[in-house]
C-alpha cells in the first residue's frame, strides 16, 4: 500500500477519534452545563485559542512543509527543528505578557479570572506540541495512537470530574489537560529522534518572510472562524454562543473527515512540487476533489434532512434552535474541502503562501463586518450565515490564484451530478419524519440508508474508480 493511502487511513482513523470522543462527551457536558455554561466555557477558549494562533505564528503549517522537505537529512532536521521552537518560544512569550495585560485590565475578562489564569499553561504547552514535526516525516500512526489515547484518559476524567453546573472551570481544565498531554508525549518522543541545540538570533531571519505569510493567513482564517464566537459573546449572550457552539461542533465532525486528506497530502504534494513531478501533482489534486465532493454532498443532504433528530440526540431539548445553525454550517464541509485544494494542497506546497494570505484577508473582512451587523439583529443563525459567506469568497479567489498556478482540470459537474443523485437522502428522512417512530431510532434509520445509498451508489451505479480504490486499501490495511 503506498505511504499516501496508509497516511489517509490513519488519519481517518483520528478523524474518528476526533469525532468519536466528543459524540461520548458533549451530550453529557451539554446538559450538565446548559447552553449558557456550554457558552461560558467556548467563549473563554475561544480568547485562548487567538493567543496560541498568534504566538504559534504559522509554524503548524510552515513546520510540516520544511520538515518534508529534508526529513531525509538528520543535521539540517536538528537545525530546522530547534530554530522553530525557538521562534516559538519568543514569540509564546510576547503574546503571554500582551495576555494576561489584557486580563487584568478588561472587566469583562477579569470577572473570569481563574479561567484565565489556567490558560497560560493552555497557551505555554503549544510550544511543546511540535505535531508539525512528526505531520512533516509522515507519523501519522504515531499520531493517531497518541490522540486516541490522550483522549481516553480525558474523557474519563470528564465525567468523573464534571457533575452539575457549577464545574465549568473543571471542563475547561480537562481541555487545557488534552493539549498538555500531546504536548508531553510529543515533545517526549521528539527529543527521542532528534536533539535541540541553541541557535543564534541571525539564523531566525530565513524563517521570518515565509512565517508572516502562512501566519497572516492562518490568523485570518481564524479571526472569521473564531471572531463569530467571540463577537457572539460580545454583541449577544453567553446562551445565544451555546446555541452556536453546538452546530459549530456538529458541523466541524464531517470536516475533521475531510480535512484529514489535506494534512496527509500537504508532504507529499511539497515534494512532487520541489521536484517538477507535475503529473503525480495533479493526479492527487484530482483524487483529492472527487473525495471532497463524493464525501461532503451526501453529508450536507443528510444534515439537512436531520438536523432536528441531531441536535435533539446530541444536545438535548434546550439546544433546539441550533438545528438552523447546524443547517447553515454543514455547507461548510464542501467549502472548506474546496478551499483546502486550492489552498493548503497548491498555494502552500508550491510556496505561493502571499496569494493564500490574500484569499483569507479578504474573508477575513467579509465574516467580521457580516457578524458585526448581523448578530445584534439575528443572533446565531447571522454568525452561521457569515461564516458560510466568507468561506464561499475564500473558495473563490483561493481557485483564482491555483489556476494561475497550476493547470487544473477539475470537473466541477461533478458537484452538481452527485448533488442530484444525494436528493433521496433528503426524500428518505422526510418519509421517515411522517412515520410516529421514536427519535433515536428514525435517526439511525436515516444514516444506515444514508451509508447503505451512497456505497451501492458508487460502487454499483456510478462505479467509481475513486470508491473501488478507497475498498482496496482498506482490504489492504486488513
Amino acid at each position: 500500500m503506498t505511504s499516501i493511502k496508509r497516511n489517509f487511513i490513519y488519519n481517518t482513523l483520528l478523524s474518528i477519534s476526533q469525532v468519536l470522543f466528543p459524540l461520548i462527551v458533549f451530550p453529557y457536558i451539554s446538559r450538565v452545563l446548559g447552553p449558557a455554561g456550554i457558552g461560558q466555557v467556548t467563549f473563554i477558549e475561544s480568547i485562548c485559542r487567538y493567543a496560541i494562533l498568534i504566538s504559534a505564528l504559522g509554524i503548524p503549517i510552515y513546520g510540516v512543509r520544511e520538515v518534508a522537505r529534508i526529513k531525509e537529512n538528520r543535521a539540517k532536521i536538528k537545525e530546522l527543528v530547534s530554530e522553530i521552537l525557538a521562534i516559538h518560544f519568543l514569540s509564546t512569550f510576547v503574546i503571554v505578557f500582551i495576555y494576561i495585560f489584557l486580563v487584568f485590565t478588561f472587566s469583562i475578562l477579569k470577572e473570569n479570572l481563574n479561567f484565565y489564569l489556567y490558560g497560560i499553561v493552555f497557551i505555554i504547552s503549544n510550544i511543546f506540541n511540535v505535531e508539525w514535526y512528526f505531520q512533516g516525516i509522515e507519523e501519522f500512526k504515531f499520531i493517531t495512537i497518541r490522540s486516541i489515547l490522550v483522549k481516553s484518559v480525558v474523557t474519563v476524567l470528564t465525567f468523573m470530574l464534571v457533575k452539575n453546573n457549577a464545574d465549568q472551570i473543571l471542563y475547561f481544565l480537562t481541555i487545557v489537560l488534552t493539549l498538555c498531554l500531546n504536548a508531553f508525549f510529543n515533545f517526549y518522543f521528539l527529543l527521542k529522534r532528534t536533539s535541540i541545540s541553541i541557535v543564534k538570533f541571525p539564523s531566525l531571519k530565513k524563517h521570518i518572510k515565509p512565517l508572516f505569510y502562512i501566519f497572516s493567513s492562518t490568523a485570518f482564517v481564524s479571526i472569521y472562524t473564531l471572531s463569530d464566537t467571540i463577537l457572539l459573546g460580545l454583541l449577544s449572550d453567553k446562551h445565544e454562543v451555546g446555541l452556536y457552539t453546538i452546530g459549530q461542533k456538529l458541523s466541524r465532525i464531517p470536516i475533521l473527515f475531510i480535512g484529514a486528506m489535506s494534512l496527509v497530502l500537504i508532504p507529499k504534494l511539497a515534494t512532487y512540487f520541489k521536484n517538477d513531478d507535475h503529473k503525480m501533482f495533479n493526479r492527487i489534486l484530482t483524487q483529492s476533489f472527487e473525495f471532497v465532493v463524493f464525501f461532503s454532498i451526501p453529508i450536507i443532504f443528510f444534515i439537512i434532512g436531520n438536523s432536528n433528530y441531531i441536535i435533539t440526540e446530541f444536545a438535548g431539548a434546550d439546544f433546539n434552535k441550533s438545528s438552523q445553525i447546524l443547517i447553515i454550517l454543514s455547507l461548510l464541509s464542501l467549502l472548506v474541502g474546496l478551499s483546502n485544494i486550492f489552498g493548503l494542497q497548491i498555494l502552500t506546497p508550491s510556496g505561493n503562501d502571499k496569494y493564500f494570505t490574500i484569499s483569507v484577508f479578504f474573508g477575513m473582512i467579509v465574516s467580521v463586518v457580516l457578524n458585526y451587523f448581523l448578530i445584534p439583529i439575528y443572533g446565531a443563525p447571522a454568525a452561521a450565515f457569515s461564516s458560510v459567506i466568507s468561506e464561499i469568497f475564500v473558495t473563490i479567489i483561493t481557485y483564482y490564484y491555483a489556476c494561475k498556478l497550476v493547470s487544473l482540470k477539475l470537473n466541477f459537474f461533478l458537484v452538481l451530478k452527485i448533488s442530484i443523485f444525494s436528493l433521496p437522502i433528503i426524500l428518505f428522512s422526510f418519509l421517515t419524519s411522517l412515520v410516529s417512530i421514536n427519535l433515536f431510532l428514525a435517526f439511525f434509520c436515516n444514516l444506515f440508508f444514508c451509508f447503505l445509498y451512497t456505497y451501492l451508489l458508487h460502487y454499483y451505479i456510478l462505479k467509481t474508480p475513486f470508491f473501488l480504490k478507497l475498498k482496496e486499501s482498506i482490504i489492504d490495511l486488513i
